[in-house]
């Protein structure tokens, strides 16, 4: 069911970004009353996706935001499920790291090789030469937002945000064990409460979910502390899991996740709400998932599932770019355009993300072997 999760969130997440691009970024949450945002949203809803499934699937785009909290919080969830606490720290993280970095260096080279085919060929453009180099070289070029590589692929600021969660992890995880779930996520929670609250009443933040101008945009939200109950929740549920301790009734279970998302889902549009909403609607939605498809025994599409979660991290780096440039050619001003684009960046991204699993040993053994070499050769 973690993988399924993993890919239900890896679309609904290529669905958010294509939905934005369509509609030109003329709708995201905000805290001016469910009234004001309903106006605004069914507006859009009429306007781009008329009637109908096509209403639906544009709703639910719109909306897509939800599954990177999802993402966040499988991360800390699968980290519980597969800590063992007997690895050396600097091992735990070198290993971690590149687990990260091998995938997104091949996104980097695969995004600049289309780039530059997509302006040799179709006239469209890339990106500058330094934020190229910052890419490759990546995290040389390091800084808490991904603000150089955000300018090839606005998602990539989800890497940096990444690299920090593996750094803090191994702590969190052993305080889950000494300090009890309860104590544990009392103290995460309170400290994101706090984070939350002082960036947007004092920072003058926004959530990074929203367009609105503020006095420093959506940067305290791109930090671990904003994010870091998510992660917290994660471990909380993989330990409940790897300990046999999840209620055995799933109906209730069921129902109880659903009145948290609908909480979570209307918190977003109120002031107060909406500095919280995520910390609802995000372990919602993986309590949903875990109870509709945790007892799923069909192998074919188990199996199916499996080899496309494992997928999801390199799809997530990669889809961007389909999704930007399909609408830069396609244009926005049809539906069926959004309903090409979304079919296109589907299949072109899972091909590539395909390319970059298979190809990730190879680079990593060409790299370790050739600067193997070099040291070899300069060593006196």
């Amino acid at each position: 069911w973690i993988e399924i999760t993993r890919v239900i969130a890896a679309l609904g997440i290529l669905f958010y970004h294509s939905s934005l691009y369509y509609t030109d970024y003329v709708y995201t949450p905000t805290p001016e009353g469910l009234s004001a945002n309903w106006q605004t949203l069914s507006s859009v809803l009429t306007d781009k996706f008329g009637h109908g499934f096509s209403a639906v699937a544009g709703f639910i785009s719109l909306f897509g935001f939800q599954f990177l909290d999802v993402f966040i919080l499988l991360i800390g969830l699968t980290m519980a499920l597969s800590w063992r606490g007997e690895e050396n720290y600097l091992n735990y993280i070198k290993r971690r790291w590149l687990r990260v970095l091998w995938p997104f260096w091949l996104a980097v080279l695969f995004n600049f090789i289309l780039s530059a085919l997509d302006t040799y060929l179709l006239d469209g453009y890339i990106a500058p030469s330094w934020n190229w180099f910052a890419a490759f070289t990546f995290p040389l070029a390091f800084d808490y937002h991904g603000k150089l590589i955000q300018h090839i692929s606005g998602p990539w600021w989800f890497v940096p945000f990444m690299l920090a969660v593996i750094v803090v992890s191994p702590f969190m995880l052993k305080k889950a064990n000494e300090w009890g779930i309860k104590n544990f996520l009392l103290f995460f929670g309170l400290l994101t409460l706090i984070y939350r609250l002082l960036s947007i009443y004092v920072f003058g933040a926004h959530t990074n979910y929203s367009t609105i101008t503020t006095a420093v945009g959506d940067a305290p939200f791109l930090l671990i502390p904003a994010k870091i109950f998510l992660i917290a929740l994660g471990i909380a549920f993989g330990k409940l899991i790897k300990e046999g301790q999840i209620p055995k009734s799933k109906l209730q279970l069921f129902f109880n996740a659903l009145l948290l998302y609908i909480i979570g889902f209307l918190a977003q549009f109120y002031w107060l709400g909406w500095t919280i909403a995520e910390l609802f609607y995000a372990p919602a939605i993986v309590i949903l998932l875990y109870v509709v498809f945790s007892e799923i025994s069909q192998r074919f599409f188990t199996t199916l599932m499996t080899q496309l979660g494992a997928l999801s991290y390199s799809f997530f780096l990669i889809h961007d770019f389909f999704a930007n440039r399909s609408f830069k050619h396609l244009g926005t001003e049809s539906l069926s355009a959004f309903w090409q684009t979304i079919i296109l960046s589907m299949i072109f991204s899972i091909v590539v993300a395909l390319l970059i699993e298979k190809l990730i040993p190879y680079f990593s053994k060409a790299f370790s072997d050739g600067w193997s070499y070099i040291d070899q050769k300069l060593m006196l």
